[in-house]
C-alpha cells in the first residue's frame, strides 16, 4: 500500500506536526517518482487529514484518536506463547497504546483550555441595561404566559 504524502513533511503544518509525534518521518520515492511527494511507511498525507478532521482540527485530538485505533488492533492480535526457555509477550502492547492515547486525549484538553476552546461552560445573561420583570411561579402572571 502506498502512503502518498508530501516529502519531506512540513513540520510547520498540522500533517507534519502530526508525522514527527508518530515518527513517521521516513519515506522513499514513489513508483514512478513525483517531484515533492514520497511514500511514507505509516501514513498517508490523507489519512492523517482524516484524523485531524476527527480530532476537529487539533494534532493532539487526532493524536489520540490515532493511537486509540492502534491500541484496538493491538488488542485483537494480543498473545502470549511460551515453549522451553522462549518466552513472547505482547499482551501489554494494548494497554500500553490506551495509555499513551489517553495522553494525547488530556494534552488536546489542556491546550482547548489554554486557548479558551473546548468544553467551557459560558452564560450569557440579558443585554447590559435591559430590564427583565420577574415573576415567581405561584404568581398569577405565570399562568398567562
Amino acid at each position: 500500500m502506498v502512503n502518498r504524502g508530501i516529502a519531506p513533511a512540513d513540520l510547520t503544518t498540522s500533517v507534519g506536526r502530526f508525522r514527527q509525534n508518530t515518527n513517521d518521518l521516513v519515506y522513499v520515492a514513489l513508483d514512478p517518482p513525483v517531484t515533492g511527494f514520497g511514500d511514507y511507511t505509516h501514513n498517508s498525507d490523507d489519512e492523517i487529514e482524516s484524523w485531524l478532521a476527527q480530532g476537529g482540527e487539533s494534532v493532539y485530538s487526532a493524536l489520540g484518536y490515532y493511537f486509540e485505533v492502534l491500541s484496538s488492533q493491538a488488542a485483537l492480535i494480543s498473545a502470549s506463547t511460551k515453549d522451553y526457555d522462549l518466552m513472547l509477550d505482547n499482551t501489554k502492547r494494548a494497554s500500553l497504546l490506551a495509555t499513551a492515547s489517553q495522553r494525547w486525549f488530556d494534552r488536546a484538553a489542556k491546550e482547548d483550555i489554554a486557548l479558551g476552546r473546548g468544553d467551557i461552560f459560558e452564560v450569557v445573561g440579558p443585554p447590559l441595561g435591559t430590564r427583565y420583570p420577574s415573576f415567581p411561579e405561584a404568581s398569577p402572571y405565570w399562568a398567562q404566559g
